[in-house]
């Protein structure tokens, strides 16, 4: 028997790595408030260093929350080594992570506004990937495209997050 309401369950479970580097944030900022009080350099330095990677991962996790869908859509996410898959009813296919020249979050067409946006994969060779936010194993595709220097999960972010339906461009290849 649980004690915990399943909809409270699913919630917690959905923002356990957020709440987890939270902690982790929360206990470097007492352990650098205790060393700096109590005059205790390796308690402070401890503090330091926990507060730092609890930060840093505590970011990385909640943009990785709000880049995943609320609502669950179509489609598959297959993630190779350096090539990108993703296999839906309407269309996919793949492209490697070195031919990619742009990447752009857009409000996915067909259906109704504010119903959900998608991830905008352009390769070299004129294959585009139209990969929804919440199909299955889309969660893999920040930390994979996070190899792409320069680019800007923040205004995905904002995208997603803002009201309407809105377009952001997050990479695009020099050149």
């Amino acid at each position: 028997m649980s004690f915990v309401r399943p909809e409270l369950r699913a919630a917690l479970r959905a923002w356990r790595e957020p709440i987890i580097w939270g902690a982790l944030f929360g206990f470097g900022l007492w352990q650098v408030a205790v060393g700096y009080l109590d005059l205790a350099p390796l308690s402070f330095l401890v503090g330091l260093v926990a507060t730092a990677a609890g930060f840093g991962l505590l970011r990385d996790a909640l943009r990785r929350r709000w880049l995943r869908g609320e609502v669950p859509s179509e489609g598959v996410v297959v993630i190779d080594e350096a090539r990108i898959g993703y296999l839906g009813p309407r269309g996919g296919g793949f492209v490697d992570l070195p031919a990619v020249v742009s990447v752009e979050i857009v409000p996915r067409p067909h259906v109704p506004p504010d119903s959900g946006h998608a991830w905008l994969i352009r390769a070299e060779d004129g294959a585009e990937l139209m990969i929804p936010i919440g199909a299955h194993g889309a969660e893999a595709l920040v930390p994979t495209l996070s190899a792409l220097p320069g680019i800007d999960f923040d205004q995905g972010v904002a995208a997603v997050a803002e009201p309407g339906a809105h377009r952001a461009t997050l990479w695009r290849k020099a050149g």
